[in-house]
């Protein structure tokens, strides 16, 4: 799907992937969703492009904390997340390439718009 019809704000250049687990239920504590992910709970996004382009050996990798928050708490992934269709600034479909960037500690966002 692209990425302009998950949320207006994400680029119409962008492919989206739904970054939430699939078993919904609430938190006892807060009554909270336990679907989105937090973040620092994985380190890197590896995102299949198969659906997007018929090729099973394809994928683009991110840094996690490099993800969009969700606008109602900054602490959660927001539910779709743009993916870049060709390797760019953000996104990478080299595995080693998304260590390095894991490794540097650089802080930022990807491209939203």
């Amino acid at each position: 799907m692209m990425a302009r019809k998950a949320y207006r704000f994400l680029p119409p250049d962008m492919y989206v992937v739904e970054t939430q687990k699939t078993r919904a239920g609430s938190r006892r504590t807060t009554g909270g969703s336990t679907r989105p992910y937090h973040f620092g709970e994985f380190d890197l996004l590896a995102v299949s492009m198969q659906p997007s382009t018929n090729m099973w050996d394809r994928f683009m990798y991110t840094v996690a904390d490099w993800l969009l928050p969700s606008r109602t708490d900054p602490s959660e992934i927001l539910k779709f997340q743009p993916v870049a269709t060709a390797p760019n600034d953000d996104w990478t479909d080299d595995f080693r390439t998304a260590v390095a960037w894991l490794r540097s500690g650089v802080k930022k966002t990807i491209r939203s718009q």
